[in-house]
């Protein structure tokens, strides 16, 4: 005999909802049994403080300080190049490269000449 449920209400957008039966149909599951599995999963794992989770605003951020980046390394380029000094540009942006290659654990990218 299947154990006794307990009705209770939430509340979720529109936007929510859509990505909730996505996720359901993908599993084969009605929508209240995947909620109601993903919550009581989430209840005995924990939800720690400590995920790795992209908020919305952190994806925000990111975008902008990427932009801000590529627009400062675009007008950077231009005055070295107007300088003669296109090299110092390719060093620096290729250090840069290794950089992160190494920060991120993977290889060294592809070197463009």
């Amino acid at each position: 005999m299947a154990p006794r449920t307990m009705p209770h209400s939430i509340r979720f957008t529109r936007e929510e909802w859509s990505e909730i039966r996505a996720a359901a149909e993908r599993h084969d599951m009605m929508p209240g049994a995947f909620v109601r599995e993903a919550a009581a999963r989430a209840a005995a794992e924990g939800l720690g403080s400590d995920s790795a989770q992209l908020t919305p605003e952190l994806i925000d951020l990111l975008k902008n300080t990427f932009r801000g980046v590529h627009l400062l390394a675009y007008l950077k380029r231009r005055e070295l190049i107007g300088q003669g000094k296109e090299e110092d540009f390719r060093t620096a942006a290729d250090n840069a490269r290794l950089a992160q290659a190494d920060t991120l654990g993977i290889e060294e990218p592809d070197q463009e000449k």
